[in-house]
């Protein structure tokens, strides 16, 4: 049994058996829409997780290194507004996952889908990478999996501060955005 099947299977028992863990109840003053979709975007995240794998053990997909342990990101994603240029970790699909829910007519779970069988209809890579990113989502295309987006990162945050003083002809990031 893979780890992720040990994962889920825990989060069910524990589910079923209404054994949470004890806490003070939140103050963030998040409204239950918005927590219900990051949720759903977590579990989104966890799902395709668990299908990648199938899909590779059935020879029908080629990428199996998953997300799990990024949930959180969906938090982030929430908190921020769908134009501000995200540049992720390649495990983070549940951030992925909610911003596309702030974005009209995406189909986030089917794109990586398509993206883990390495289907020429990825609209990302077209088939050639499991490729985390979307030019509707702010989101450029990263790969690496050695913090190789944190440079990009930093320079898409410069040019924020230099539009500001010189503007540009072609603005695609909002005045006030911020860079992720």
């Amino acid at each position: 049994m893979d780890r992720a099947n040990i994962v889920h299977g825990n989060f069910l028992r524990r589910v079923a058996a209404n054994d949470f863990p004890t806490g003070a109840a939140p103050k963030s003053g998040l409204d239950p829409y918005t927590a219900v979709e990051i949720y759903r975007a977590q579990l989104t995240s966890r799902a395709l997780d668990i299908t990648s794998r199938r899909m590779q053990k059935e020879g029908q997909g080629f990428y199996t290194i998953g997300s799990s342990g990024h949930e959180g990101m969906a938090a982030v994603a929430r908190a921020l507004r769908p134009n501000d240029i995200a540049f992720l970790h390649y495990r983070d699909a549940a951030f992925q996952l909610a911003r596309a829910d702030q974005v009209r007519g995406q189909t986030m779970t089917w794109d990586m889908l398509l993206s883990f069988a390495c289907s020429m209809d990825d609209p990302i890579s077209g088939g050639r990478h499991k490729v985390l990113g979307s030019k509707d989502l702010f989101i450029p295309p990263q790969t690496s999996t050695i913090a190789s987006h944190l440079p990009k990162a930093l320079g898409a945050a410069y040019s924020l501060g230099t539009a500001r003083r010189h503007a540009p002809e072609h603005r695609q990031l909002p005045e006030d955005g911020i860079a992720i």
